[in-house]
Order: structure tokens, then sequence, then C-alpha cells
């Protein structure tokens, strides 16, 4: 079986399952198509967000895709469990240490920042919207963004400008960690920076 480079999690609302809503998949469908190996779970509540977590672990894994409705508090599981950042720490701290964590949540890039007031070496960037964006918002700017994070002499925040000349300025932002802001290509090289 070949290894994975990123993994996507998603947890949709329970409309979105019933308008057949989805991300997680059609994101891992567009990037096979790209060559980049992606695997996709979706999970209903913490307890099996936890256990889809654990699959980052695998050191070949270097991006997280978390795709979940959110606010700048933290983000909403199907079962309307709602992880805050305290949470999220409690949660994933060290299994994201090392890792870029991309968020296709509705705002989280204005809160997000809080995880590397608990541990700065939570993991080593973040990406995230600060602004509402729709499903395909996130779907279009993401598959630029991993098409681009297979380039080792693009850096992640011109990923992002591109991400931001898709879908309008200053839609997604990138967080980098105080402790390590290595971020690499999707095979593991350590991407250029600037």
């Amino acid at each position: 079986m070949k290894k994975q480079n990123i993994l996507i999690i998603e947890s949709r609302s329970d409309l979105d399952i019933y308008d057949e809503r989805y991300e997680g998949n059609t994101l891992k469908t567009i990037l096979e198509l790209q060559g980049v190996r992606a695997k996709s779970i979706e999970v209903v509540n913490e307890k099996m967000f936890v256990k889809a977590l654990k699959i980052a672990q695998r050191e070949h894994i270097k991006y997280v895709h978390i795709s979940a409705h959110g606010t700048d508090e933290g983000f909403i599981l199907t079962d309307d469990g709602f992880i805050t950042w305290k949470d999220f720490d409690r949660i994933a701290w060290p299994i994201l240490r090392g890792k870029c964590i991309c968020f296709s949540s509705c705002s989280v890039g204005k809160g997000v920042g809080k995880l590397f007031d608990f541990h700065k070496s939570f993991c080593n960037a973040i990406v995230g919207p600060i602004r509402d964006i729709s499903w395909g918002e996130g779907l279009v700017a993401y598959s630029a963004f991993y098409h681009r994070a297979q380039l080792y002499e693009k850096s992640s925040l011109q990923d992002v400008r591109v991400m931001n000349h898709i879908v309008g300025a200053g839609t997604f932002r990138l967080i980098e960690s105080p402790y390590i802001s290595s971020t690499y290509t999707i095979d593991g090289f350590i991407k250029h920076t600037e």
C-alpha cells in the first residue's frame, strides 16, 4: 500500500450529509489526479476525531486538512460537539507536532493562533480562512495550495497568496509556529522560506 502524504479529516453537519455536500473525497480525487496520495476520513464525534488524528502520527504525513464548520473559537463536529482551541490542544498535542494544519472551516484563521499560546511547537504552521467561505471556495483554494506544496522552491506564504488571489484578498492566513515554522513539500523536503 502506498503511503499517504496528506490526511483529510472531514466532519460535516447533518444538513451537509442530507444535501450530499462534502469536500474531503472531492479534494482527495483532485489530489490523486496530481499524483498526490491522500487519505480522507469522515468523523462524526470527538472519539472518531481523536482516532483519525492518530493516523497523522505517521511521519510521512506532512499536511493535516480539517474540513468542518468553524468559528474564531474552534470548529464543530457532526454531532454538534464544539472543539475549542483549548480542547484541540488537549486532543492533538503532540500528535500534530511537525505538521502543517490546513483548515477549511469558516473564520478559524481569526483564533486558531491561540494554539501556539498552549504549545509553541503544537505544529509547524496553520493555514485557515479569516472569513466565512463556501465549500467551493475552500476546495478550489486548497487544490491550488496542495498543487504548489509539491514545489520546494515555493514558500507556504507564496502558496497562501495564490489561494487569496483565487478566492479574494485576505481570505486565507498563514500562521507560523514561533518554535519551528518550516513547512515541507508534500513529499517531505523542506520548502523555501522567504
